[in-house]
C-alpha cells in the first residue's frame, strides 16, 4: 500500500512540478515523513494520507486509486494552484540550510569505494559519511538521496536486512548498478575541496 501511495504521489508531483517541501507545506505533514514515504523507508498515518490527498482536492480513496484520473490544474484548491505557480516561478527548491554540505557529492565519494554489484544499507553510508566527513545525517535522508539524486548508480533491491533487531520494518539493501565514473568522482571531490577551502 505504501509503495503504491508513494508511486502515485510522485506521479502527481511530477505532473504539477511540486517538490517534497511543497507537499509538506500544503498538507502540514512533516517534511521528513514525506521524504521517508517517497524513499520507501517510512510509514505514514491515515490522517496524513488524507491531508496529502486534499492538496489535490481529493479524498484518499480517490487519490489512492491508480486508475483515478489526475484532476486538471483549474480544479485544484486555490492554495495548491498558488503553490504550483510559486514553484514554477522560483524553480527547483534548494536547501537553504547550508547545502554547501554537498551531501550528494559526499555520498558519491563514499559510493566510489564500492564495486558494481556490491550491496549495502543506507545506514552503512551514514556511518561512512560520519567517519569520512564528520557529516551527521539521518538514514531516511540518505535513502532519499540514493533513490532520487543517485538512482543512475544505485537501485533499491528486494532484499531486506533480516538481522535488524527491534520494532519497525526491516530496511532494504541497495546495490551499485554502475561504478561511479572518474569524471563524476573528480567533480565531487573538486566541489568539496572548494567549499572546505572557503571555510
Amino acid at each position: 500500500m505504501l509503495e503504491e501511495f508513494a508511486k502515485i504521489l510522485k506521479k502527481y508531483m511530477k505532473k504539477f512540478c511540486l517538490e517534497p517541501i511543497d507537499i509538506a507545506f500544503l498538507s502540514k505533514v512533516n517534511r521528513k515523513t514525506i521524504d521517508a514515504v517517497l524513499a520507501g523507508t517510512g510509514g505514514i498515518e491515515l490522517d496524513s494520507v488524507d491531508e496529502i490527498s486534499l492538496i489535490f482536492g481529493l479524498r484518499y480513496f480517490e487519490f489512492g486509486n491508480p486508475d483515478f484520473e489526475i484532476p486538471s490544474f483549474d480544479s485544484l484548491p486555490e492554495a495548491t494552484k498558488a503553490r504550483i505557480v510559486f514553484r514554477k516561478k522560483e524553480g527547483p527548491h534548494e536547501e537553504t540550510s547550508y547545502d554547501q554540505r554537498l551531501l550528494n557529492e559526499k555520498i558519491t565519494i563514499v559510493l566510489s569505494s564500492y564495486k558494481k554489484g556490491d550491496e549495502f544499507l543506507a545506514e552503512h553510508i551514514v556511518t561512512n559519511l560520519f567517519e569520512t566527513f564528520k557529516e551527521k545525517v539521518t538514514i531516511s535522508e540518505v535513502a532519499t538521496r540514493l533513490s532520487n539524486s543517485l538512482h543512475e548508480y544505485v537501485v533499491k533491491t528486494d532484499k531486506k536486512d533480516i538481522n535488524k533487531e527491534g520494532k519497525g520494518r526491516k530496511p532494504y539493501y541497495y546495490s551499485l548498478i554502475k561504478k561511479i565514473p572518474n569524471k563524476v568522482l573528480a567533480e565531487a571531490k573538486g566541489k568539496i575541496h572548494i567549499v572546505m577551502f572557503r571555510n
